[in-house]
């Protein structure tokens, strides 16, 4: 998979437009510092169906209050995105890695969520990692020039190594690179991992099971993975018009027929069954309980 990470130095940036499968938005550093466009950016990747994550730069602070922080100004998107640690910089010297263990352990502490840890690979070399390296991922840092770059699929490394880590799950290989829909440089990435686990290190699955197991809803288990529904309006009776598709972690609205037709077919080849479809008035108690259990409070529109 390929991918950018981007900050507030690209505010203008689309990043549901830019070509990518994934996009880091850098979130905060320190304990005060917010970038005043992750949000934005972080809406345009979630709408373009892309994979999300969100990167604290590490300051030279207190490391279990960086990591509050942190925790704070992402908290919305814990177990949606990958959460990262980027270490460089003062950091270094003012952490080591035993500051970076506490910020990272913090982190897990109050998400239950392991971070990767970003650094250059020759960080990975300077310290003992051994200790961090069993539980959190590695994306590391490694040019081979500057010049400009767009995607590649075999990057250049020294051969040296990353210190504990056996291999890279994300390799950082240009800050000059070229793609379309943006005039200026980027960041680009690639992971040698692929979607399902990049969700397994956003904690998707424990997140999504959480989310069920605290539901009030009346809707069977298996029926809580996927399925289809439209709001009966209580003042007509009649359907809004939309129907809408959950499939597990989001609710998206479907267009047209065909795409309920492929989704139910698709289902049905999979599972054996039938999908479930509801029509759930806009007075039904049950229908506002669904719609907080799964923590949805707006629609994603996907097939613009």
């Amino acid at each position: 998979m390929n991918g950018i990470d981007i900050s507030s130095y690209q505010a203008e940036l689309n990043a549901g437009i830019v070509p990518s499968d994934f996009v880091f938005i850098k979130a905060t550093e320190g304990t005060k510092y917010i970038n005043p466009t992750w949000r934005e950016q972080a809406g345009q990747v979630t709408q373009a169906n892309k994979l999300l994550g969100f990167y604290h730069f590490a300051s030279t602070g207190n490391p279990i209050a960086e990591a509050d922080f942190f925790i704070s100004v992402v908290k919305d998107y814990i177990g949606k995105a990958v959460l990262v640690l980027d270490f460089e910089a003062g950091a270094i010297n003012a952490w080591g890695n035993v500051g970076a263990r506490q910020f990272l352990n913090r982190v897990k502490e109050k998400t239950g969520i392991n971070p990767m840890i970003y650094m250059s690979a020759e960080v990975t070399r300077q310290f003992n990692w051994s200790i961090t390296s069993g539980n959190n991922a590695l994306w590391v840092a490694q040019y081979a020039s500057m010049s400009p770059t767009g995607y590649q699929s075999e990057p250049w490394s020294d051969g040296k190594g990353y210190g504990a880590w056996s291999s890279a799950a994300i390799h950082q290989y240009s800050s000059s690179g070229t793609l379309m829909n943006w005039n200026g440089h980027l960041d680009l990435n690639l992971a040698y991992i692929n979607a399902s686990q990049w969700n397994e290190l956003a904690g998707r699955s424990s997140a999504t099971e959480q989310n069920n197991n605290n539901s009030n809803s009346e809707l069977e288990d298996d029926d809580l993975m996927k399925f289809t529904y439209e709001i009966i309006d209580a003042k007509t009776n009649k359907s809004q018009g939309t129907v809408y598709f959950y499939d597990g972690n989001k609710i998206v609205a479907l267009n047209n027929i065909d795409q309920w037709k492929i989704i139910t077919e698709i289902y049905k080849d999979t599972t054996g069954k039938s999908m479930k479809h509801y029509k759930w008035r806009t007075d039904a108690p049950w229908y506002i309980r669904f719609l907080q259990s799964i923590n949805q409070k707006t629609v994603e529109v996907a097939w613009k």
